[in-house]
């Protein structure tokens, strides 16, 4: 599998995290029509519509639990590809543009962000022919410990003869913006 690192700023997140609790289960209130009823008879209805079904005789009435939390992302653990601002991201640019540039289109640029941010985890880069033919065949990856991952879109970067030229035989290649021609990750090996 290819493995990147980015020098794209964190998107700010829309959704914010959920402690784990444990809530007792609140019914909403029915909305019920109930036509010629006189205002006692529709309320006694109404009430006994809405009460919890009676339990069992000698069974505990007890509240069902809500649980909250994030969701695991696939893979077990989120990829992160993001390089930190500072000495380190300098080092990255620096490193970029030692290797041989591939150009993005604008949809490659797109794909890029979706990798360094970890949303297709358990990616760590562009897929490699054969994480694209099991997506391909079976919508999904087998990872190392044996495990699947429902993944049934391919990310890929496609390049063409000269510049699989111009990239030879090294093992990294900087990853260029279409509209700044400077270099927005490090694609290697």
């Amino acid at each position: 599998m290819a493995s990147m690192a980015t020098s794209f700023s964190k998107s700010p997140s829309s959704t914010h995290a959920c402690p784990n609790s444990s809530k007792p289960y609140l019914r909403s209130r029915p909305y019920v029509t109930l036509p010629n009823l006189s205002a006692p008879l529709a309320t006694q209805r109404i009430r006994a519509a809405a009460a919890p079904p009676a339990a069992a005789p000698g069974a505990a009435a007890a509240a069902r639990p809500i649980s909250c939390s994030l969701i695991e992302p696939d893979g077990g653990k989120l990829v992160d590809l993001v390089v930190a601002e500072g000495a380190a991201r300098e080092a990255k640019r620096r490193e970029a543009e030692a290797c041989p540039r591939v150009r993005l289109n604008r949809v490659d640029v797109e794909w890029v962000h979706v990798l360094s941010e970890g949303w297709a985890s358990p990616l760590r880069g562009f897929m490699r022919e054969a994480e694209f033919l099991q997506t391909l065949h079976f919508n999904s990856l087998r990872l190392a410990d044996g495990s699947l991952v429902n993944m049934s879109v391919p990310i890929v970067l496609a390049i063409d003869d000269a510049q699989k030229r111009a990239i030879g035989d090294r093992r990294k290649v900087a990853l260029v913006d279409p509209n700044t021609n400077k270099p927005i990750a490090i694609l290697s090996e």
